[in-house]
Protein backbone atom coordinates (compact mmCIF):
# COMPACT_ATOMS: atom_id res chain seq x y z
CA UNK A 1 0.00 0.00 0.00
CA UNK A 2 1.11 3.56 -0.69
CA UNK A 3 1.27 6.17 2.08
CA UNK A 4 -0.10 8.72 -0.43
CA UNK A 5 1.64 11.73 -1.93
CA UNK A 6 -0.14 14.07 0.45
CA UNK A 7 1.95 12.63 3.29
CA UNK A 8 5.24 13.65 1.67
CA UNK A 9 5.97 17.34 2.04
CA UNK A 10 9.41 17.72 3.59
CA UNK A 11 12.27 15.94 1.79
CA UNK A 12 15.95 15.69 2.72
CA UNK A 13 18.41 14.80 -0.06
CA UNK A 14 21.53 13.16 1.42
CA UNK A 15 24.47 13.12 -0.99
CA UNK A 16 27.84 11.41 -0.59
CA UNK A 17 30.06 13.41 -2.99
CA UNK A 18 32.73 10.68 -2.89
CA UNK A 19 30.37 8.17 -4.51
CA UNK A 20 29.96 8.04 -8.26
CA UNK A 21 31.41 10.21 -11.01
CA UNK A 22 31.16 13.88 -11.98
CA UNK A 23 28.27 12.89 -14.23
CA UNK A 24 26.40 11.49 -11.27
CA UNK A 25 27.08 14.67 -9.28
CA UNK A 26 25.27 16.57 -12.03
CA UNK A 27 22.37 14.11 -11.83
CA UNK A 28 22.03 14.82 -8.10
CA UNK A 29 21.86 18.54 -8.83
CA UNK A 30 19.18 17.97 -11.49
CA UNK A 31 17.18 15.77 -9.10
CA UNK A 32 17.30 18.46 -6.39
CA UNK A 33 15.93 21.11 -8.76
CA UNK A 34 13.24 18.77 -10.09
CA UNK A 35 12.02 18.10 -6.55
CA UNK A 36 12.20 21.80 -5.74
CA UNK A 37 10.20 22.71 -8.86
CA UNK A 38 7.40 20.40 -7.70
CA UNK A 39 7.00 22.62 -4.63
CA UNK A 40 8.26 20.12 -2.08
CA UNK A 41 10.19 21.56 0.83
CA UNK A 42 13.58 20.02 0.02
CA UNK A 43 17.00 20.36 1.64
CA UNK A 44 20.30 19.14 0.14
CA UNK A 45 22.91 17.85 2.59
CA UNK A 46 26.42 16.64 1.68
CA UNK A 47 27.66 13.77 3.82
CA UNK A 48 31.23 13.88 5.14
CA UNK A 49 31.34 11.23 7.89
CA UNK A 50 29.17 8.75 9.77
CA UNK A 51 28.93 11.05 12.78
CA UNK A 52 27.92 14.02 10.63
CA UNK A 53 25.36 11.87 8.79
CA UNK A 54 23.65 10.90 12.04
CA UNK A 55 23.67 14.50 13.29
CA UNK A 56 22.15 15.79 10.06
CA UNK A 57 19.49 13.08 10.01
CA UNK A 58 18.54 13.67 13.65
CA UNK A 59 17.98 17.36 12.93
CA UNK A 60 15.75 16.60 9.95
CA UNK A 61 13.81 13.88 11.77
CA UNK A 62 13.17 16.31 14.62
CA UNK A 63 11.94 18.95 12.15
CA UNK A 64 9.43 16.50 10.65
CA UNK A 65 11.13 15.12 7.53
CA UNK A 66 8.71 12.91 5.55
CA UNK A 67 11.23 11.34 3.15
CA UNK A 68 14.97 10.88 2.92
CA UNK A 69 16.58 10.50 -0.51
CA UNK A 70 20.12 9.11 -0.40
CA UNK A 71 22.65 9.34 -3.22
CA UNK A 72 25.59 6.99 -2.76
CA UNK A 73 26.82 3.43 -2.88
CA UNK A 74 25.70 0.52 -0.70
CA UNK A 75 27.90 1.69 2.20
CA UNK A 76 26.32 5.16 2.23
CA UNK A 77 22.84 3.68 1.94
CA UNK A 78 23.64 1.31 4.81
CA UNK A 79 24.69 4.13 7.15
CA UNK A 80 21.48 6.05 6.40
CA UNK A 81 19.33 2.91 6.66
CA UNK A 82 20.86 2.14 10.06
CA UNK A 83 19.39 5.35 11.44
CA UNK A 84 15.98 4.79 9.83
CA UNK A 85 15.47 1.14 10.78
CA UNK A 86 12.25 0.82 12.75
CA UNK A 87 11.26 4.49 12.30
CA UNK A 88 8.86 4.02 9.36
CA UNK A 89 10.22 7.14 7.66
CA UNK A 90 10.58 6.17 3.99
CA UNK A 91 13.89 6.19 2.13
CA UNK A 92 14.51 6.49 -1.60
CA UNK A 93 17.82 5.25 -3.00
CA UNK A 94 19.29 7.31 -5.86
CA UNK A 95 22.10 4.91 -6.80
CA UNK A 96 25.75 5.86 -7.21
CA UNK A 97 28.91 3.90 -6.43
CA UNK A 98 30.02 0.60 -7.98
CA UNK A 99 27.31 -1.97 -7.40
CA UNK A 100 24.20 -0.65 -5.61
CA UNK A 101 22.95 -4.17 -5.01
CA UNK A 102 19.72 -3.22 -3.24
CA UNK A 103 18.81 -0.47 -5.72
CA UNK A 104 19.34 -2.88 -8.60
CA UNK A 105 17.17 -5.50 -6.91
CA UNK A 106 14.36 -2.96 -6.47
CA UNK A 107 14.62 -1.64 -10.03
CA UNK A 108 15.71 1.87 -9.00
CA UNK A 109 17.59 3.93 -11.58
CA UNK A 110 20.12 6.77 -11.44
CA UNK A 111 17.90 8.99 -13.57
CA UNK A 112 16.49 12.16 -11.97
CA UNK A 113 13.18 12.02 -13.87
CA UNK A 114 12.60 8.41 -12.78
CA UNK A 115 13.47 9.21 -9.17
CA UNK A 116 10.98 12.11 -9.20
CA UNK A 117 8.32 9.78 -10.57
CA UNK A 118 8.93 7.35 -7.70
CA UNK A 119 8.52 10.21 -5.20
CA UNK A 120 5.28 11.32 -6.83
CA UNK A 121 3.86 7.79 -6.89
CA UNK A 122 4.86 7.34 -3.23
CA UNK A 123 4.69 3.53 -3.25
CA UNK A 124 6.69 1.75 -0.56
CA UNK A 125 7.90 -1.66 0.54
CA UNK A 126 8.96 -2.64 4.04
CA UNK A 127 12.06 -4.82 3.70
CA UNK A 128 14.05 -6.96 6.11
CA UNK A 129 17.50 -5.87 7.23
CA UNK A 130 20.16 -7.55 9.33
CA UNK A 131 21.88 -6.34 12.47
CA UNK A 132 25.51 -7.50 12.67
CA UNK A 133 27.27 -6.67 15.95
CA UNK A 134 25.20 -3.48 16.08
CA UNK A 135 25.69 -2.56 12.40
CA UNK A 136 22.88 -2.61 9.84
CA UNK A 137 23.27 -4.69 6.68
CA UNK A 138 20.91 -3.97 3.79
CA UNK A 139 22.17 -6.44 1.18
CA UNK A 140 25.08 -8.86 1.68
CA UNK A 141 27.75 -9.48 4.33
CA UNK A 142 30.62 -11.90 4.03
CA UNK A 143 33.22 -13.73 6.10
CA UNK A 144 36.39 -15.11 4.54
CA UNK A 145 38.02 -14.40 1.21
CA UNK A 146 35.52 -11.79 -0.04
CA UNK A 147 35.95 -9.85 3.20
CA UNK A 148 39.73 -10.02 2.76
CA UNK A 149 39.36 -8.47 -0.71
CA UNK A 150 37.15 -5.66 0.63
CA UNK A 151 39.59 -4.87 3.45
CA UNK A 152 42.51 -4.76 0.99
CA UNK A 153 40.65 -2.40 -1.37
CA UNK A 154 39.78 0.01 1.43
CA UNK A 155 43.27 -0.15 2.89
CA UNK A 156 44.64 1.05 -0.45
CA UNK A 157 41.82 3.50 -1.14
CA UNK A 158 42.76 6.86 -2.61
CA UNK A 159 39.60 8.68 -3.63
CA UNK A 160 36.79 7.01 -5.60
CA UNK A 161 36.85 3.19 -5.73
CA UNK A 162 36.25 1.61 -9.14
CA UNK A 163 35.82 -1.97 -10.29
CA UNK A 164 39.46 -2.23 -11.35
CA UNK A 165 40.47 -1.72 -7.71
CA UNK A 166 38.50 -4.86 -6.84
CA UNK A 167 39.99 -6.84 -9.74
CA UNK A 168 43.58 -6.19 -8.65
CA UNK A 169 42.76 -6.86 -4.99
CA UNK A 170 40.99 -10.10 -5.91
CA UNK A 171 43.95 -11.35 -7.97
CA UNK A 172 46.37 -10.69 -5.12
CA UNK A 173 44.08 -12.23 -2.50
CA UNK A 174 43.38 -15.37 -4.54
CA UNK A 175 47.05 -16.36 -4.42
CA UNK A 176 47.80 -15.35 -0.81
CA UNK A 177 44.63 -16.02 1.20
CA UNK A 178 44.72 -18.80 3.80
CA UNK A 179 41.31 -20.38 4.32
CA UNK A 180 40.24 -20.67 7.94
CA UNK A 181 37.85 -22.83 9.96
CA UNK A 182 34.53 -21.10 10.68
CA UNK A 183 31.98 -22.20 13.27
CA UNK A 184 28.41 -21.28 12.28
CA UNK A 185 25.21 -21.63 14.27
CA UNK A 186 21.91 -20.87 12.52
CA UNK A 187 19.06 -20.57 15.02
CA UNK A 188 19.42 -23.85 16.98
CA UNK A 189 21.44 -25.68 14.33
CA UNK A 190 25.23 -25.97 14.34
CA UNK A 191 26.92 -26.13 10.94
CA UNK A 192 30.25 -27.96 10.99
CA UNK A 193 32.19 -26.09 8.31
CA UNK A 194 35.89 -26.81 8.78
CA UNK A 195 37.64 -24.47 6.32
CA UNK A 196 35.13 -22.29 4.49
CA UNK A 197 33.86 -18.84 3.70
CA UNK A 198 30.28 -17.66 3.98
CA UNK A 199 27.83 -15.01 2.80
CA UNK A 200 24.71 -13.71 4.56
CA UNK A 201 22.06 -11.59 2.86
CA UNK A 202 18.46 -10.98 1.91
CA UNK A 203 18.71 -10.44 -1.86
CA UNK A 204 19.76 -13.01 -4.49
CA UNK A 205 22.53 -11.06 -6.22
CA UNK A 206 26.05 -10.31 -5.10
CA UNK A 207 28.79 -8.21 -6.71
CA UNK A 208 29.10 -8.69 -10.45
CA UNK A 209 25.44 -9.70 -10.68
CA UNK A 210 26.12 -13.28 -9.54
CA UNK A 211 23.33 -15.15 -7.77
CA UNK A 212 24.78 -16.50 -4.52
CA UNK A 213 21.65 -17.30 -2.51
CA UNK A 214 18.85 -19.75 -3.17
CA UNK A 215 15.32 -18.29 -3.21
CA UNK A 216 16.38 -15.18 -1.28
CA UNK A 217 13.68 -12.56 -0.68
CA UNK A 218 13.98 -9.22 1.08
CA UNK A 219 10.55 -9.48 2.72
CA UNK A 220 10.25 -13.10 3.93
CA UNK A 221 11.44 -12.48 7.51
CA UNK A 222 14.55 -14.64 7.07
CA UNK A 223 18.20 -14.15 6.18
CA UNK A 224 19.86 -16.38 3.61
CA UNK A 225 23.22 -18.00 4.31
CA UNK A 226 25.49 -19.63 1.73
CA UNK A 227 28.47 -21.65 2.95
CA UNK A 228 31.35 -22.38 0.57
CA UNK A 229 33.53 -25.25 1.82
CA UNK A 230 36.98 -24.44 0.54
CA UNK A 231 40.54 -25.08 1.72
CA UNK A 232 42.78 -24.44 -1.29
CA UNK A 233 43.17 -22.62 -4.60
CA UNK A 234 41.90 -25.49 -6.77
CA UNK A 235 38.69 -25.79 -4.78
CA UNK A 236 38.23 -22.02 -4.97
CA UNK A 237 38.69 -22.13 -8.75
CA UNK A 238 36.07 -24.86 -8.98
CA UNK A 239 33.62 -22.78 -6.94
CA UNK A 240 34.25 -19.77 -9.15
CA UNK A 241 33.42 -21.80 -12.28
CA UNK A 242 30.14 -22.98 -10.74
CA UNK A 243 29.36 -19.36 -9.78
CA UNK A 244 30.03 -17.93 -13.24
CA UNK A 245 27.96 -20.67 -14.86
CA UNK A 246 25.05 -20.00 -12.47
CA UNK A 247 25.25 -23.56 -11.12
CA UNK A 248 26.24 -23.11 -7.47
CA UNK A 249 23.50 -25.50 -6.36
CA UNK A 250 25.25 -28.25 -8.36
CA UNK A 251 28.45 -27.98 -6.32
CA UNK A 252 28.88 -30.41 -3.44
CA UNK A 253 30.93 -27.73 -1.66
CA UNK A 254 28.08 -25.20 -1.47
CA UNK A 255 25.28 -25.31 1.09
CA UNK A 256 22.24 -23.01 1.40
CA UNK A 257 20.44 -22.15 4.62
CA UNK A 258 17.81 -19.76 5.96
CA UNK A 259 17.63 -18.41 9.50
CA UNK A 260 16.78 -15.55 11.81
CA UNK A 261 19.69 -15.65 14.24
CA UNK A 262 23.21 -16.51 13.09
CA UNK A 263 26.44 -16.70 15.06
CA UNK A 264 29.80 -16.97 13.29
CA UNK A 265 33.09 -17.48 15.07
CA UNK A 266 36.62 -18.61 14.29
CA UNK A 267 38.49 -19.45 17.49
CA UNK A 268 42.18 -18.63 17.41
CA UNK A 269 42.00 -16.49 14.25
CA UNK A 270 41.55 -12.80 13.44
CA UNK A 271 39.05 -13.43 10.64
CA UNK A 272 37.22 -10.29 9.54
CA UNK A 273 33.96 -9.54 7.77
CA UNK A 274 32.61 -7.18 5.16
CA UNK A 275 29.20 -5.52 5.42
CA UNK A 276 27.62 -4.18 2.22
CA UNK A 277 31.03 -3.79 0.62
CA UNK A 278 32.63 -1.95 3.54
CA UNK A 279 35.10 -3.42 6.07
CA UNK A 280 33.14 -5.03 8.89
CA UNK A 281 33.94 -6.24 12.40
CA UNK A 282 36.17 -9.17 13.26
CA UNK A 283 34.58 -12.43 14.35
CA UNK A 284 32.65 -13.46 16.37
CA UNK A 285 29.55 -12.08 14.65
CA UNK A 286 26.05 -12.04 16.09
CA UNK A 287 23.57 -11.56 13.26
CA UNK A 288 19.81 -11.07 13.64
CA UNK A 289 17.12 -10.36 11.08
CA UNK A 290 14.93 -7.28 11.60
CA UNK A 291 11.72 -8.18 9.74
CA UNK A 292 10.20 -5.29 7.75
CA UNK A 293 12.69 -3.02 9.47
CA UNK A 294 13.24 -0.50 6.67
CA UNK A 295 10.65 1.37 4.56
CA UNK A 296 11.75 2.11 0.99
CA UNK A 297 10.09 3.98 -1.86
CA UNK A 298 9.94 1.75 -4.95
CA UNK A 299 8.87 2.09 -8.58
Amino acid sequence: MSPGLKNIKRICLLDNPKSGTATHANRVKVLFHLIEDCEFCVTWEELTSLEQTLTVMDAHIESGCDLFVVSGGDGTVRSVAHHLTGRRIPLLIFPAGNENLLATELGLQARPSEALKVIQQARYKDIDVAHINGLTCIAVAGVGIDAAIVHLVHRRRKGHINKLNYVWAAIQTLFTYRHTKIDIRIDDRKIDCEKAFALVGNIPRYGGGFNVFKDAAYDDGFLDITVFRCSNFLQLTSLFIFLVCGKLEKSSRVEFYKGKNIVMSSPGSTLRSQVDGDPGPSLPLNIQVVPAGLRLLVP
